[in-house]
C-alpha cells in the first residue's frame, strides 16, 4: 500500500503509534514490512519514528473480526509506548527500511512544501496460519498461501 502523500505544507497528518502486525493477526509473528522510500524522508515532511527494540514489549492490541459482524480492536496491552527511547528514521530516497511486524511506529505530520511518497510491501511467513478472526477475508477460491 502506498503511504499518504504529501503535497504542499501541512497537509498531511500524523500516523499514530502502530505495530503493522495489529491489522494482519496471525497464528505467529512471521510478519516483516518493507517500507521503500519514493522520495527522502525527513523530520520536517514527516518520516517514520521507531522505539529501537519496542518489538521486544509484544502485541498491544489486534484488529479483528466481530462475532456480532463488522471489525474492532482488541487490546492486550493498554500501558503507553515509551517515548523517551523514541528515534526518528530519516532516510534518501531510493532506501528501504525493513519493519519488524512488532516494532511500534509513527510518523509526524508532514510540516513542509515537499511530499513524502513511500510505498509499503507486507510479507507473512508461507506456515504462519490465517486466523479465522482475521478482519481480512479472501474469496474461498483464492486462500492465502506462502511462497514455496
Amino acid at each position: 500500500r502506498a503511504t499518504r502523500p504529501a503535497p504542499g505544507a501541512g497537509s498531511s497528518g500524523p500516523t499514530g503509534w502502530h505495530q503493522d502486525w495489529v491489522n494482519f493477526p496471525f497464528d505467529r509473528v512471521g510478519f516483516l514490512t518493507f517500507w521503500f522510500a519514493l522520495e527522502d524522508a525527513t523530520q520536517e515532511n514527516g518520516c517514520l519514528w521507531a522505539i529501537p527494540g519496542g518489538h521486544h514489549a509484544g502485541l498491544k492490541k489486534r484488529f479483528v473480526r466481530a462475532t456480532e459482524g463488522g471489525t474492532r480492536f482488541q487490546t492486550l496491552d493498554d500501558a503507553e509506548w515509551d517515548e523517551t527511547r523514541l528515534v526518528p528514521l530519516e532516510v534518501k530516497k531510493g532506501s528501504l527500511i525493513v519493519l519488524h511486524g512488532l516494532l511500534p511506529h509513527m510518523s509526524r505530520a508532514n510540516l513542509s512544501p515537499r511530499s513524502r511518497h513511500a510505498y509499503s510491501v507486507h510479507v507473512v511467513d508461507g506456515e504462519c496460519l490465517y486466523p479465522e478472526e482475521n478482519w481480512l477475508r479472501r474469496a474461498p477460491e483464492m486462500p492465502p498461501r506462502g511462497f514455496r
